[in-house]
């Protein structure tokens, strides 16, 4: 009692000190996310005088001003009679409040003699209720369990988080939602353990790469394994992240890598309510480089000519004031990045129908999204979702559930897709054929034109279809209390079509006697290709399920069969050499050498038989033990099933008296365990048979002719069989002051055997074919997980919540079959290192002058101005064998965010910051946009090249090496000069939003109207990449990703 009082006694402070001795300012609002997250104790907050608290001071002067009015007295207490110190007690619709004290009591200044009131306190449900002024109240809050009775989608079902001993992590859908065609993108930061990275902002190709401990996991929407990353974020209910043995054991042999469980939207018992949502925006390209003109360029360029002592081959003074001028169509400068890097726009609309009775409930959504593209008019993406998920209650112990969802998307583009055009963006420069000549479209050579590669010369469009139903009956056993059954039936289609229309176009250049004339691009003739590829899925589940409480004794039962098989359907067709401008197959040339075809059909199959016990004691101690036992058809007959069991505890220290009597502001404390074993696929299906490939190859008969042969392929593998992977996890779950701050805690570590490698065995050519791959590698993976949130309600109304999530993880390589040359050696052995290291020179700057090079180990061929190596084995020179570790993988080992959403009164705020590391990129990786090379190929430095080594410049600490209108590869070897640490930090998304008074809405039949703008990848705060490199698409021909700034509007009837 006495450990309870302290604790209370330090927050009344808190509440005081907020309210009274600091106002509401950036201050205190620093103050108190401090406070919310504990990374400030009570104590810093008292009020000090002479090194003395002042507790009464405050409490008096409090007090004192509530002798002017009327008042309304009492005392705030919990269920068991105990005072609630720092209570808010609030009269409704006013500002008029009071705060109770030390003892629970408070003393608040009213106007009528019958005032509303709300009490309200972290941890408790707010009271409502009317008073009598000058009256003396006794009010009882009762505690507020929801986060502890917080339900939980997990494999197959759903678990009370309370009781839960499994590592599963969950987001609502409600904090998602960003201005973004793709799901994939929303993940990363916002749930620990997964690590995203966007490698394109290309409209319809944008999807991130997404890893759950520094894996691809499985994904799962509403239960079943389908497309997940075009699902319509509107529609999304929660999102449950499966991570350790016991959470995945369902899963079976798909579950090693964890699991993601994407849960959409049902109606509920209630007034049926319309809701629209909508908002147009603009979308602007996030990094753009910073090259330099026509003149500073070739200025730039003689003088690194004349470094080489090419002094004969520099541009004249005339021909640069031509370029400096301007007006010459053949001597223009021109900004490409500025004439293609344009910003596009953006809109999305939802429409949803939601409510219910006691026999349906439903909910019913349409979507429509478009995204703009660079890429000239009439090209870009948009998508269409429609959803119905519609539950029957015929009588109280059955349930039938329908569910539809449709979806079709439709990409289009022209000669040249996102990735060309950046090619091409950063191939050119500034001192070439200008974009436009004589007002048309420019030939900048080779048959190339980028203004016609992007508006024209080819219609491409490319269509998907989904079609998903899901059937499900829901049953109560009434012979048997707890007693329930399922059955399922799942349908799920994906049609793929893509057609690819090319022909020749159209533009001019200037010829040698300075005129303009017509020249052709693209195709010498037009050509078609079509491709169309189904997939499609059965699914079908049978559950039964048990959960009965006995006392203090819980349990449940579950029993599940699974089987999912399906095919895939492709083919494939092309015709040339068209003599009309029609995009048909059969309008295309006759001639076989003009005409081509292909198709494949691919079946699969696999079932399983999921078991699941859950049992606890007084929510105090839980167990549970699970597994899955599954059969594919992809090894040999005598390796396609295998058991895949796990085991976890979970022990709620909280429940224990030796906690409850000594730490009452711990109102949660659950200690968790879990070890098993999971599966995951590997190698291609059938790899046990020898297998077989028709080619055109062999010749035969008096006249010769080339005949379908059949070939032998890969050599058979009847041992093949998937990976085996045993996860360990520990975890830790506590909640401070009736979950004013919630914390959890993972750390795993997973060991992996049987991954797929080559044979390290050579065979003579004359075998035929080659060795089939095995199952030998293994490596361990091991990490840690950590989120931390809250909320704080100020005195003043402003709502306050704050999450922040961390995951690191890294792997261990202990058998990849090495070479014995790299085994051998120390500085090389990879064996034992983490993947996608990457080795070469550790650089030490630039060398300052001969001296300098004369004092060094032995480089070749060096001058001053290059980099200089470190002679790692002090033999004197610079060779391979000083080669080292010198950066860590492109994905990052280290993702976190922090959410801050803030409310007073009609205005809402919300903020996304995402962060990442232990990440590096070599610049020499995917091309390097420039950046290593001012003067290949073409003349296109950027303007940090300006800061390069020169005679003029002889800076050993410039940014660039010697300066050379050719490639001096010692300059260019894999170094560490060249890795860039791609750590970052990101302001990802950021939303204001203001929403009208009901009463001001009456009138016009609405429930509610909120207003908003919502801006996306709005500002990279923190990173070390060249200007126009994103930390997450690095490759030279990446599409920029984008920054969103929308506006929109909800509002529901």
């Amino acid at each position: 009692m006495r450990n309870k009082l302290n604790v209370q006694k330090k927050m009344i402070l808190r509440h005081y000190w907020l309210k009274d001795i600091m106002p509401l300012s950036k201050k205190s609002i620093l103050m108190a996310t401090l406070l919310s997250l504990g990374l400030v104790t009570t104590a810093d907050v008292y009020a000090a005088k002479d090194n003395q608290t002042h507790i009464g001071e405050v409490v008096a002067s409090t007090q004192g001003v509530m002798q002017t009015a009327k008042k309304l007295t009492g005392k705030v207490v919990d269920a068991k009679g105990e005072s609630i110190i720092g209570a808010t007690i609030k009269v409704k619709g006013t500002t008029q409040g009071a705060i109770s004290d030390i003892d629970g009591n408070f003393n608040l200044p009213v106007d009528g003699p019958n005032p509303v009131i709300e009490i309200s306190f972290v941890g408790y449900q707010t009271k409502t209720m009317k008073a009598t002024a000058g009256a003396s109240l006794v009010i009882t809050l009762e505690e507020d369990t929801q986060l502890l009775d917080e339900v939980v989608v997990v494999g197959y079902g759903t678990q009370k988080r309370m009781t839960m001993s499994s590592a599963v992590a969950t987001v609502q859908g409600d904090k998602i939602k960003a201005p973004v065609a793709n799901v994939s993108n929303q993940l990363g930061g916002q749930i620990p353990g997964i690590i995203t990275r966007q490698t394109s902002g290309e409209p319809g190709k944008d999807e991130a790469t997404v890893l759950l401990r520094g894996n691809k996991p499985l994904v799962l929407v509403d239960g079943i394994e389908r497309p997940w990353e075009k699902v319509n974020q509107a529609d999304i209910e929660s999102i449950s992240v499966l991570k350790d043995a016991a959470a995945v054991a369902p899963y079976g042999l798909k579950g090693a890598n964890g699991v993601i469980l994407i849960n959409t939207k049902r109606g509920k018992e209630g007034k049926v309510t319309l809701t629209y949502d909508g908002s147009v925006g603009f979308q602007t390209p996030m990094n753009t480089p910073d090259f330099l003109n026509a003149y500073d360029a070739l200025t730039l360029y003689n003088e690194a000519l004349r470094m080489d002592g090419r002094d004969k081959e520099v541009y004249g003074d005339d021909l640069l004031q031509k370029y400096k001028d301007g007006t010459d169509d053949r001597y223009k400068n021109t900004d490409w990045m500025d004439e293609y890097m344009k910003t596009t726009t953006t809109t999305r609309h939802n429409v949803s129908l939601s409510g219910g009775n006691k026999f349906i409930n439903a909910f019913a959504s349409f979507g429509y999204m478009y995204q703009g593209s660079m890429m000239g008019k009439d090209t870009g993406y948009d998508r269409f979702n429609l959803r119905s998920n519609v539950d029957f209650h015929p009588i109280d112990i059955t349930k039938v559930s329908v569910d539809i969802n449709l979806a079709y998307d439709t990409k289009k583009s022209h000669y040249y897709d996102g990735k060309k055009m950046m090619e091409d963006l950063y191939r050119l420069c500034a001192p070439t054929v200008p974009n436009m000549v004589g007002g048309k479209p420019a030939m900048q050579g080779g048959g190339s034109s980028m203004y016609m590669g992007v508006h024209d010369g080819a219609d491409k469009t490319y269509n998907n279809n989904f079609q998903n139903i899901t059937v499900s009956l829901d049953q109560q056993l009434p012979f048997l209390k707890g007693l329930s059954a399922k059955a399922l039936f799942s349908y799920d289609r994906q049609i793929y079509d893509a057609k690819e229309w090319q022909y020749p176009f159209t533009a001019y250049a200037y010829n040698d006697a300075g005129e303009i004339e017509e020249q052709q691009g693209g195709e010498a003739k037009p050509s078609l290709n079509i491709t169309n590829k189904q997939w499609t899925y059965y699914t079908i589940q049978a559950h039964l399920n048990y959960e009965r409480r006995f006392g203090k004794h819980e349990v449940g039962v579950l029993g599940v069969f699974e089987r999912r098989w399906g095919n895939t359907v492709e083919t494939k067709a092309g015709r040339k050499n068209y003599d009309f401008m029609i995009p048909e197959l059969n309008m295309g040339s006759p001639v076989a050498e003009f005409i081509s075809n292909s198709g494949t059909t691919t079946r699969f199959g696999q079932q399983g038989y999921v078991m699941r016990l859950n049992y606890n004691y007084a929510q105090k101690y839980m167990l549970e033990l699970a597994g899955r036992y599954d059969q594919t058809y992809q090894y040999a007959p005598d390796r396609r099933s295998a058991f895949f069991p796990s085991v976890s505890l979970g022990w709620r220290l909280s429940e224990e008296s030796f906690i409850k009597d000594n730490f009452s502001f711990i109102n949660n404390l659950k200690l968790r365990a879990s070890y098993g074993k999971s599966g995951n696929p590997v190698g291609d299906a059938f790899s046990y048979l020898s297998q077989y490939k028709i080619e055109n190859g062999a010749v035969f008969g008096k006249n010769p002719t080339q005949l379908q042969s059949l070939v032998e392929g890969a050599e058979p593998n009847i041992f093949l069989t998937w990976e085996t992977v045993w996860k360990a996890n520990i975890g830790l779950d506590i909640n401070f002051w009736n979950d004013l701050l919630i914390a959890e805690f993972d750390v795993y570590r997973d060991k992996r055997t049987d991954k797929i490698l080559s044979p390290n065995a050579i065979v003579s050519s004359e075998y035929g074919i080659g060795l089939a791959k095995e199952n030998a590698g293994e490596d361990e993976r091991y990490g840690f997980d950590a989120a931390l949130s809250s909320h704080y309600t100020f005195n003043c109304g402003l709502k306050m919540s704050n999450s922040i999530s961390f995951g690191f993880t890294r792997d261990k390589q202990i058998e990849i079959r090495e070479a014995p040359g790299t085994k051998n050696n120390p500085r090389k052995r990879k064996t034992g290192q983490p993947s996608g290291r990457t080795w070469g020179y550790k650089a030490a700057g630039l060398f300052k002058d001969q001296a300098d090079i004369d004092n060094w180990a032995y480089q070749k061929g060096v001058l001053p101005g290059d980099i200089k190596y470190v002679d790692i084995n002090g033999d004197g020179k610079i060779d391979s064998e000083d080669q080292v570790i010198i950066g860590f993988n492109e994905t990052p080992e280290v993702m976190w965010g922090y959410n801050l959403r803030l409310e007073y009164k009609n205005f809402d705020f919300s903020m996304f910051i995402q962060g990442a590391g232990g990440s590096d990129y070599y610049l020499g990786s995917n091309g390097d946009r420039n950046v290593r090379y001012p003067f290949k190929d073409a003349i296109h430095p950027r303007r940090e090249h300006l800061d390069s080594w020169t005679e003029a410049n002889p800076n050993p600490n410039a940014k660039y090496p010697r300066l050379s209108a050719s490639i001096r590869n010692q300059n260019y070897e894999t170094s560490s000069y060249w890795m860039v640490n791609t750590a970052y930090v990101k302001l990802k998304s950021l939303q204001i939003g203001y929403t009208f008074k009901p009463q001001l809405l009456k009138k016009a039949k609405m429930q509610s109207l909120r207003l908003y703008a919502d801006f996306y990848n709005l500002w990279t705060i923190y990173s070390k990449m060249p200007d126009d490199f994103d930390v997450e698409n690095q490759a030279f021909n990446s599409y920029p990703q984008q920054i969103i700034s929308s506006f929109g509007v909800s509002v529901t009837f």
